[in-house]
């Protein structure tokens, strides 16, 4: 019987039979790892301080066949806080749904964990605006999946500043007016099919380009240490991002539906 013992911070819980659960948990060498614990949804269950979304432990698990089966474990930190404010608290069920979306078993996610660490501290302590958070995990997390845009300068000419940028979101590329205005839209289109995707082109003015670029190439660390002083540019970016994000994963999320109904602007 092989056991192990790996950090990680619990994205989702299912309930399973009687008193179990099974536990989806982001790891950062394993990537998403499921795990079944038994007897966590009691009151006197050893595993239920562990068991609950929003948790960064260390987690004891043995294999049994074809499950993980939850031995123990300590809390390191719980992020519950978040559950205080309903806002809040579907910001981080959106994000963790996110994490699960955008993660698979087995494979190494380190800069995913630590973006999901990060960004659960921010929403409990009230560190930047919501629709800041959520916009630059949008994006890192979609640069971190293969989805990174060219932000160097317009696909056509080269022009590395423009006022304003337009991105084009399936194709990642920035676009000036100037081009723009020369090749048209259905430019990219190879097909009937394909004529939505190519008109999905955001513009963008130079503080939200420079916010963009700054989400994609930032520390982790400092990934949310800019500012959107005009609350316009800041309403941009989060719909940008929202919508890059949600266009190449082409689904959207039950947990952003109820965040976007609380009257946020993203």
């Amino acid at each position: 019987m092989i056991h192990e013992s790996v950090d990680g911070f619990v994205l989702r819980t299912d309930d399973y039979k009687d008193n179990n659960r099974y536990l989806s948990v982001l790891t950062a060498d394993k990537g998403r790892i499921t795990l079944l614990a038994k007897g966590s949804r009691s009151l006197k269950g050893e595993q239920m301080a562990i068991s609950q979304p929003f948790v960064y432990g260390n987690f004891e698990y043995y294999k049994r066949g074809d499950f993980n089966i939850l031995k123990g474990g300590v809390c390191h930190r719980s992020f519950h806080g978040v559950s205080e404010d309903l806002t809040k608290y579907y910001l981080a069920c959106y994000l963790c749904e996110l994490m699960l979306e955008m993660t698979d078993e087995g494979e190494e996610a380190y800069e995913l964990f630590r973006l999901t660490l990060n960004a659960m501290h921010a929403l409990e302590k009230d560190l930047f605006p919501l629709s800041l958070i959520k916009g630059a995990v949008e994006l890192r997390a979609a640069a971190l999946s293969g989805y990174t845009p060219d932000l160097s300068g317009c696909a056509f000419c080269g022009k590395h500043n423009a006022d304003p940028f337009y991105l084009h979101v399936m194709n990642g590329q920035l676009i000036c007016a100037d081009c723009l205005k020369r090749i048209g839209t259905h430019r990219y289109a190879h097909s009937d099919e394909e004529v939505r995707a190519a008109e999905t082109i955001v513009m963008l003015s130079p503080a939200v380009t420079a916010a963009v670029r700054y989400c994609i190439d930032a520390p982790l660390n400092r990934l949310f240490l800019f500012s959107l002083e005009d609350s316009t540019d800041l309403t941009a970016f989060a719909r940008l991002a929202q919508t890059y994000i949600l266009s190449h994963l082409g689904r959207g999320f039950h947990s952003l539906a109820f965040y976007e109904s609380l009257d946020t602007p993203c």
